[in-house]
């Protein structure tokens, strides 16, 4: 209702092929920890899982909501590796994000399967609050303002009310990147991810050949959305370099929006890129996978990624 912004009646909308994305992105992200993602066809229960968490996402946005690409780097990296944290507070403090899987968690963190998917999170029920609490001291929406204002600078004290939209993905502050998870320290945060890409690579040519008489579209696959993962996690580190990190204020808060990343930041992501893009990934380099899927084209696959990461270190 344009008089009074409700929400008279909304709906979402999918494609069957939103579940291929999802088994690549949960296989080449957390399929290390779950047996479950370990074969060619998800289980119904997985799967539903899944598809549960996209809808929730767009119920958000019926909601009003924009996307919050901040959210993934409010919680220390530490906590999101805690069991008992990531269960009270989710990996991500909102679900607008897109922090997808929790590909930072290792097997020795024994992080629960159930809390590796992304939920309605602490900030998301702020939002509600600030969007939809009633006060009923306040006659007019001018009179709403003071009690609004109170509720926004919450966030000077509690980092995982922060927010950012979809603007933030071509900005400059390197929390605010997509697809990401940990990001209040994306180094440590892509050493651990690359780590669970390394356990993965062995996988690969058992699963995707698990099905016999079929083709080996499901080798390319899965091979794909590893080297994907690998590009877009470097990404991360990359925003690091020359980056500015944005704190959104009003005029009644006090304090700089802008800060500039720290020298001692930006070196340690350089010299990360320097070992761990720019030097050869051999570990991506399989021969008996790759010679199942194409004649050629393993150069072509691995220098485009470094291209990609080059691209938006010099950005």
């Amino acid at each position: 209702d344009p008089r009074t912004g409700e929400i008279l009646d909304a709906d979402v909308q999918m494609y069957h092929n939103i579940m291929s994305l999802r088994r690549t992105w949960y296989f080449s992200q957390v399929g290390h920890l779950d047996p479950r993602a370990q074969v060619t066809q998800f289980p119904d229960s997985l799967m539903g899982r899944l598809v549960q968490f996209v809808v929730a996402h767009e119920v958000g946005h019926t909601l009003g909501f924009p996307h919050n690409m901040k959210a993934s780097s409010m919680y220390p990296l530490d906590s999101i590796r805690n069991a008992d944290f990531v269960r009270r507070m989710g990996h991500s403090p909102s679900i607008m994000d897109y922090a997808r899987f929790n590909y930072v968690a290792q097997p020795e963190d024994r992080i629960a399967l159930s809390d590796l998917v992304p939920r309605v999170g602490t900030y998301d029920t702020y939002a509600v609050k600030w969007g939809y609490t009633p006060i009923p001291s306040a006659k007019t929406p001018e009179a709403e303002k003071p009690t609004l204002d109170a509720w926004a600078r919450m966030q000077d004290s509690i980092p995982w009310f922060r927010s950012a939209d979809d603007g933030g993905i071509g900005g400059s502050d390197p929390g605010e990147a997509n697809e990401a998870v940990g990001d209040a320290d994306a180094v440590r945060a892509t050493d651990l991810g690359v780590r669970n890409l390394k356990r993965l690579m062995p996988m690969i040519e058992r699963i995707g050949t698990s099905v016999s008489g079929e083709n080996f579209s499901d080798v390319r696959d899965l091979y794909d959305g590893i080297v994907d993962q690998w590009r877009t996690e470097l990404g991360h580190v990359a925003r690091i370099v020359g980056g500015v990190t944005r704190h959104a204020k009003a005029t009644s808060q006090t304090g700089d929006v802008f800060a500039p990343v720290s020298g001692t930041r930006q070196r340690e992501a350089m010299r990360f890129l320097q070992e761990n893009a720019f030097a050869t990934p051999t570990w991506l380099l399989d021969p008996s996978v790759l010679r199942k899927i194409e004649s050629s084209g393993s150069i072509d696959r691995i220098g485009g990624a470094q291209a990609g990461v080059l691209a938006a270190l010099v950005s």
